[in-house]
Order: structure tokens, then sequence, then C-alpha cells
């Protein structure tokens, strides 16, 4: 089975487990979501753009960061298969986003319109619920992972990675993680081989 045809299904399986929608209805409707594909290294959204999309990324993963004004770059966050990118929850009074986004592998995603993300109650009921069940998980999701991020002492927050998002460890470059972890790439390499 090729990617695209892998993300067709697990579209499908999404759709099906978060709307009543038949299967029928689903194959037509995923016939009309265009998917996109996006090469490692590619910055899909950079900190001060115009916000026009949100994202759907259904394979692969994405990396959340800013920088400040000396160019010094710090991660927010990493995005995975399945989990939906809404920006728009990142956007400062004027619209432009606070964080970029870059692929840290080859991704296929789906991008969802500004217009479609702030204006649910022209969505078909089922996909409003979809979407408001998707904006909400990623919220608490940033919320959770802020909570811990200031809680826990750096190692903790290194068993935490490793813990709940293995998947990281080998979709992510060591020094991102350090990064994201707020710890030195030097640290970051000790706890690896102190905790595997």
């Amino acid at each position: 089975m090729d990617q695209i045809t892998r993300c067709h299904q697990m579209l499908f399986e999404t759709i099906k487990k978060y709307t009543p929608l038949s299967d029928a209805v689903i194959t037509e409707l995923l016939k009309t979501i265009p998917l996109e594909t996006y090469k490692k290294g590619t910055v899909i959204l950079k900190q001060g753009d115009k916000l026009n999309y949100s994202y759907y990324l259904v394979l692969c993963c994405v990396r959340q960061f800013l920088c400040n004004e000396d160019g010094k770059e710090s991660t927010v966050d990493f995005y995975t298969d399945e989990q939906s990118i809404n920006m728009f929850s990142y956007a400062d009074d004027q619209g432009n986003a606070l964080y970029s986004l870059s692929c840290l592998e080859d991704c296929i995603m789906v991008s969802c319109p500004e217009s479609l993300s702030s204006n649910l109650e022209n969505v078909e009921p089922e996909f409003r619920n979809m979407l408001n069940i998707f904006f909400q998980r990623q919220f608490i999701d940033l919320q959770m992972n802020l909570a811990k991020f200031k809680l826990l002492s750096p190692e903790q927050r290194f068993v935490d990675l490793i813990t709940h998002r293995p998947e990281l460890m080998e979709k992510v470059p060591q020094h991102i993680l350090a990064n994201y972890l707020d710890i030195t790439p030097e640290t970051f390499s000790r706890f690896k081989k102190k905790l595997l």
C-alpha cells in the first residue's frame, strides 16, 4: 500500500470514529479532501506570517517553534501522525502566526482554510463536532505539556518524553529534542546513556 492510499485509509478511519456518517458518504467525501505532501525541511508556516490555514497531519512529524529577536529558536511542541494543528489558537491580534512550523520528515497533511476554522456554524454538524474535538484535544494537550514542563526537573522531563512520546526519539534530531526539553545536547546525551 502506497503512502497516499494509507493516508486515505487513516482519514477514513478517523472520520468514521468521530462522525455517524456511512462508509459510502465517507468514501465520497474523501474524494474532495486534497492531501498535500511536504518534503523534510519544508517550513510550512513562518512566525509573523498571516494565518490562512490550520492543518491535520495525517502522517509524519512537524515541529512548532519560535525565534527571539536574536534568532535563537525555541521548540514549543511536536505534532505526529493523526494530530490536528490549529494555528488560529496561536495568532496575535492582527492574525499573524506566533510560531513557525517545519517538517522533520516528509509529511502528508490536509489544509483547513481559516474561513472553515473560524466559522464552524457553516460546517456540517458532524464535522463541526469532529473539529471541536480536535481543537479541544490540542488545547488540553498544550496545557498538560506546559504544566508538566513547569513542574518537572530536566531529568523528569526526559523520562516523561521517552515514556509518553517515544516516537519522537526516532523522528526528531537529538539537538532539537534537547531544545524542546530546555537542556543542552550534552545533558540530553547523558540522560540518554543513563536512562536508556
